[in-house]
């Protein structure tokens, strides 16, 4: 069985009763919406023509919010319907991320995460959707697209049938029958035409629907929808860059390690503060990871009750197991417990892998985030290594008078941090011109434009680019040790900030639905 929807637009008046019914059926908060009516237009005054679009969750058939949920609180049941178990969600926002229609909410009453679920307490009685039982046109046409009998699947046969966002792979089941595109396609609106009311509340998405007007790219207009804010803020961004540090700052070390007390190599003392200080970055990274979640007390359940198909969950065993190596190296480094040089690399060798895995994984986690193309990016992976290696090689630089570093160790660091600003560089170039997410080019791209040109350029840009990799590459080659190169560090560390932070933000700037 497979339960959906097929929305007949030669029918739908645009009354809302759909979203007013569900609202009372179940309980929705103000502000918040299970289905709702998207109001387009097309045309100027007064030749206009307007459009209704009827915008819902998909109970799709490979649901992104089941995979990425990492407590196992969302399912897609025998019916097809894909449900959430509020007594187990905490409430990280990653099904929002992860769907392409915009179909979640959190309940703030609750901290938890809420959806359509085909009223589900209705269908098990026998009784339709209340959305289908008080649409007065009868648009809404519910049914089990299993069943060839079944009204939906022969409006589905008979063709003419379409679907939202079918290029993200998730296998919408609700269908629309001639529907305006720009209803379902939100890149083929403006947000400059004028609302319905007459005070819009100001929000990301708001702003870059304003600055995409100014291009004219569409010739539809949104004149009503739902507002979206944005889900993950300044804890997520900061827990990239805590993240980088963490385990850059290990990897540079790592780079001095030649054996105790060599020239240019890490005294036993020295790698001990280092591994120490990752360390701290480290558990300020799972503080926060922490404290973004709407039921923090709850973040357990990702241990009692995980799911593995998650990288939340994947991310997590890694920097648990990253944070026992780095203890384990600080005590040994402290202690001198591995007085042979084949150990002492072994682990070194061991930790450091988990460096780079705990640098990496957050790649593998927005590759997740389907609702979100400009995380997609297929060598973000690679990207992120090289972040990782900046914060750490600038972290060290700085911390270099009081680990004892000499001249030779703080002119490699010097060296690895300029070829990684060019790396890091070269991917941000790369990243306008090749490996695209396949299916979704356009609305990467879409999203791209708001870094480059858009209402994050100049942090983009100036920040991120010209102040934190330019400049700290030429203090680097013309500059002296001392003073020009901790200023050359904490400019390449406030440009790497600054960089993940406006990634993490542009990429939900984009609206979705």
């Amino acid at each position: 069985m497979q339960l959906g929807f097929v929305i007949d637009h030669s029918r739908c008046i645009g009354c809302h009763a759909c979203t007013v019914a569900c609202k009372s059926e179940n309980d929705v908060p103000v502000g918040d919406f299970r289905t709702w009516v998207k109001y387009t237009e097309r045309g100027t005054f007064p030749q206009v023509k307007r459009s209704f679009a009827v915008l819902r969750c998909n109970q799709c058939s490979a649901a992104p919010c089941v995979t990425i949920c990492p407590v196992t609180a969302l399912s897609k049941g025998a019916s097809g319907i894909v449900d959430v178990d509020s007594a187990a969600c905490v409430g990280c926002k990653s099904c929002m991320q992860a769907c392409p229609y915009d179909a979640l909410y959190i309940n703030e009453g609750t901290g938890t995460a809420q959806k359509c679920h085909f009223c589900a307490h209705r269908v098990e009685v026998g009784l339709a959707p209340a959305c289908a039982v008080v649409c007065p046109t009868e648009a809404i046409v519910p049914g089990d697209f299993h069943d060839p009998n079944s009204r939906v699947s022969q409006m589905r046969a008979a063709g003419g049938l379409q679907a939202r966002k079918t290029e993200a792979g998730t296998g919408p089941n609700v269908f629309y029958k001639e529907v305006d595109a720009a209803g379902i396609d939100p890149s083929l609106t403006r947000a400059d035409g004028g609302y319905l009311w007459s005070n819009v509340k100001a929000s990301p998405q708001v702003d870059a629907q304003y600055w995409e007007a100014l291009q004219a790219k569409a010739d539809a207009r949104t004149t009503y929808d739902v507002p979206r804010k944005s889900l993950w803020g300044w804890k997520v961004s900061t827990y990239l860059f805590t993240k980088s540090l963490a385990s850059g700052i290990f990897l540079a070390s790592a780079i001095l390690f030649r054996g105790w007390g060599q020239v240019g190599g890490l005294t036993p003392v020295t790698a001990a503060w280092s591994a120490g200080i990752a360390l701290i970055f480290l558990v300020a990274t799972a503080l926060l990871l922490i404290g973004d979640l709407k039921r923090p007390e709850r973040f357990l359940y990702m241990l009692t009750r995980p799911n593995w198909d998650s990288w939340l969950v994947k991310g997590g065993v890694i920097l648990t197991i990253y944070g026992a190596l780095l203890l384990a190296w600080l005590l040994m480094c402290a202690y001198d417990w591995l007085p042979g040089s084949g150990l002492r690399s072994l682990m070194a060798l061991a930790t450091g892998a988990f460096a780079a895995l705990t640098a990496m994984y957050t790649a593998w986690l927005f590759r997740q985030a389907k609702g979100r193309a400009l995380w997609l990016w297929e060598p973000l992976t690679g990207h992120l290594f090289a972040q990782a290696v900046v914060a750490g090689t600038a972290a060290m630089l700085l911390l270099a008078p009081w680990l004892d570093l000499g001249a030779a160790a703080q002119g490699t660091l010097a060296v690895w941090l300029l070829a990684f600003l060019a790396t890091h560089l070269l991917f941000t170039w790369l990243k306008g011109r090749a490996y695209h997410p396949r299916g979704r080019e356009a609305e990467f791209k879409r999203a791209l434009a708001l870094l480059s040109s858009g209402p994050y350029a100049k942090r983009h840009l100036w920040l991120g680019l010209f102040l934190g990799v330019l400049v700290p590459a030429a203090l680097l080659v013309w500059g002296e040790p001392g003073f020009l190169w901790n200023t050359a560090a904490v400019l390449a560390l406030v440009g790497l900030w600054s960089e993940e932070d406006v990634f993490v933000r542009a990429g939900q700037a984009v609206p979705i639905s």
